[in-house]
């Protein structure tokens, strides 16, 4: 490292890039290809790095706290060091998760999925002798919440600095950890933002659904509103029919009341409130998914078997 790399107060100075070691971070694997990260390396390029990256000491070198997309971005840029700020005696994994959490907790494009597993990975790394799983955390909430004297003075204490470092509700901290319930299917939609953060969570409080992986694909082809999702995962509820108990109607008789009712609004739109029209959208959206759901996917045909030449 140069004396000019070395410059700066204790608090502040210029790193060697060489001289960050890079852990696992609360973020997931970042996507130098995005859009973002181009726009950050082009910001870089003209301004250089604006706010230092956070590190403390570890075996002679510094630990990566905060920052990683910065530091990848000088990387990239071919930069030899960058600006950061030394913390000192950051060594405990709790106290790093705290600090990550601290920092991206505060930037508008940190992602659910990446908050739900950072403020997991907390709880569990201030009680490693528990071996919390997602219930386990999520009945460590219920508990804060509605008898909290049924946990101990530490794990109450853990609950509270998690709500602090979060700035949540306990409600919304249950809810967000909940996503981590849901099959790596609809995690990842909604780390790639094609399912909202909202039917994240209807997801996952309905879980026993047994067409939940039908209605995923079907709402990623035709969105939903929360409202209609709510109905499609809750609608196996209902009580149904033995079959052949009732002699069910042709599918022309429903097709032709749905032409009446077409016929009706084409007539006389301007009568029906936009309460009432969105109730029958919401309510065509649960009809067409079940219908969707419910149409046989046809056998692939057989390959055709070429005739041998004749001779």
């Amino acid at each position: 490292m140069t004396e000019q790399e070395k410059s700066g107060s204790a608090e502040f100075m210029y790193l060697s890039l060489e001289d960050i070691i890079v852990e696992e971070q609360i973020r997931s694997g970042i996507d130098t290809e995005s859009e973002s990260f181009k726009a950050l390396v082009e910001s870089i390029k003209e301004r250089g790095v604006l706010e230092p990256i956070i590190v403390t000491p570890k075996d002679g070198k510094y630990l990566l706290l905060c920052g990683e997309r910065r530091y990848l971005a000088a990387q990239k840029l071919g930069l030899t060091s960058i600006p950061v700020r030394v913390i000192d005696a950051v060594t405990q994994k709790d106290e790093i998760l705290a600090f990550q959490l601290t920092e991206n907790l505060q930037r508008e494009d940190f992602n659910p999925m990446d908050q739900a597993k950072g403020i997991l990975a907390y709880i569990q790394a201030k009680h490693p002798d528990k071996n919390y799983d997602v219930d386990g955390v999520m009945g460590i909430l219920v508990s804060y919440n509605r008898r909290l004297e049924d946990l101990t003075e530490q794990v109450a204490a853990t609950v509270a600095a998690t709500l602090e470092i979060s700035g949540k509700s306990i409600r919304t901290l249950h809810r967000t950890i909940s996503l981590l319930k849901n099959p790596d299917e609809i995690q990842a939609a909604i780390r790639q933002e094609t399912l909202s953060v909202s039917q994240g969570y209807i997801f996952a409080e309905n879980l026993d659904c047994p067409d939940r992986d039908k209605i995923f694909e079907v709402i990623l082809k035709t969105p939903v509103t929360n409202t209609t999702l709510q109905a499609m995962l809750t609608a196996y509820k209902k009580v149904k029919p033995e079959p052949g108990a009732i002699k069910l109607p042709s599918i022309t008789k429903h097709v032709a009341v749905l032409r009446s009712v077409e016929s009706f609004i084409e007539m006389g739109a301007k009568k029906y409130t936009k309460p009432d029209l969105q109730a029958l959208l919401d309510e065509l959206h649960v009809f067409c998914a079940l219908v969707e759901m419910r149409i046989p996917i046809a056998p692939e045909p057989a390959p055709e078997k070429k005739k041998p030449p004749q001779l």
